[in-house]
């Protein structure tokens, strides 16, 4: 006998697991630490990626708008995954595991959406990885439909968010790395 689960963020949980996350959690919006100085830190120093993808800053909403924006959602859900570290690990590595959390971000927005969320909105922890050069600006994206944000870029301040839900991040971690979703839920 299979069993479903009613409650639908409950379920959205567990297919984010079932979907490869490492973590997956359901959280109050209030867990969301906003701080400008994370966007701060995608000028100093300068990120590569900024005014250069579009999925990054100067191309988002301000810090403030986002805060008020993020005001009318009730929950989110933190999505992690985390992968051994080899010191012979090609870049090329750790962008698969970038685009594995873009998939399944993409996937848990549409499945938030047909679970009666419509105004379910996915963020991602760092640049968009989808093409290994973006168009840039002035130019339409290449994924419209897939491209999601950056969580730093709008001001998601993710190793304190991970810290106050009790997921695991450390920078200082030499042999494990974190990557990190969320999935704005209203």
């Amino acid at each position: 006998m299979i069993r479903t689960v009613k409650d639908p963020l409950k379920r959205l949980q567990n297919d984010a697991i079932k979907l490869g996350a490492t973590a997956a959690k359901i959280i109050p919006i209030s867990s969301i630490v906003i701080d400008e100085r994370v966007r701060l830190k995608c000028l100093i120093p300068l990120c590569d990626k900024y005014d250069q993808n579009l999925m990054c800053p100067p191309h988002l909403p301000s810090v403030e708008e986002f805060r008020r924006a993020i005001k009318k959602y009730s929950k989110a859900l933190f999505v992690q995954l985390a992968y051994e570290k080899r010191a012979d690990m090609p870049k090329a590595a750790a962008r698969r595991n970038g685009l594995r959390l873009h998939r399944i971000i993409n996937e848990l927005e549409g499945k938030a959406f047909s679970l009666g969320y419509p105004l379910a909105a996915g963020l991602m922890g760092g640049s968009c990885k989808l093409c290994r050069k973006c168009v840039g600006p002035g130019n339409p994206c290449r994924h419209p439909w897939t491209a999601r944000p950056s969580m730093e870029g709008m001001g998601i301040d993710v190793i304190q968010t991970a810290k106050k839900i009790g997921l695991p991040f450390d920078f200082s971690s030499g042999h494990r790395l974190f990557w990190n979703g969320l999935v704005l839920i209203d």
